[in-house]
């Protein structure tokens, strides 16, 4: 029997039915054959996009305690530093403080006396004018104790003279400026600020 019918009614019917095989065989090396490999393609990515999430994970999981604690030791910093700048309610406690220090290093404070105000953005620079009468020891020792307080105060623009002698010996009149820092105001929110001006 041959492999092609030699009947014409045959060879329309094995033709009609060879025709969807042919398509199905073009289909599947066509199309399909091109999108196998971009799929391997894909695949092949996606693997190593997820061993280097996995890596990442690992690294995270490692890096996430290390972290954790720079940032606590961050925090600790600031709050000692924000400790450092007094609020504006804090200042009297402060020239408190310095009275304190006059009275334990054995000087007389004659005058203190505020000055201008330097508004910044992030801190007010206040200035004071400050003289005592003391023995020149007692003034260093007095000036060291305002530098080593608790809060930012720096002395300077010192000037010292003498004073008449008096029945310990001599006595200085030192005067000399602090400059202190102090928080602006917390600013109003914005709410409040639009019902203000309406």
């Amino acid at each position: 029997m041959p492999l092609i019918p030699t009947e014409p009614d045959k060879q329309k019917k094995l033709l009609i039915g060879l025709i969807p095989l042919l398509l199905l065989f073009a289909y599947w090396f066509g199309v399909h054959g091109g999108k196998t490999e971009e799929i391997a393609a894909m695949e092949s990515r996606l693997q190593t996009l997820e061993t280097r999430n996995a890596t990442a994970r690992v690294r995270a999981g490692r890096g996430a305690a290390d972290l954790e604690e720079r940032l606590a030791l961050y925090e600790q910093h600031i709050a000692q530093l924000e400790t450092l700048v007094p609020s504006s309610e804090e200042v009297p406690e402060l020239l408190h403080d310095m009275t304190l220090r006059a009275q334990e290093n054995g000087v007389e404070i004659a005058m203190v006396r505020p000055q201008s105000e330097e508004p910044g953005p992030f801190y007010t620079l206040r200035t004071y004018d400050v003289a005592v009468f003391g023995g020149y020891h007692d003034v260093g020792r007095f000036l060291a104790s305002i530098g080593s307080l608790p809060r930012i105060v720096t002395p300077g623009g010192l000037s010292m003279k003498a004073r008449e002698v008096g029945p310990d010996g001599a006595e200085l009149q030192a005067s000399f400026r602090i400059r202190t820092y102090v928080l602006p105001p917390p600013a109003a929110p914005v709410e409040a600020q639009s019902n203000a001006r309406t």
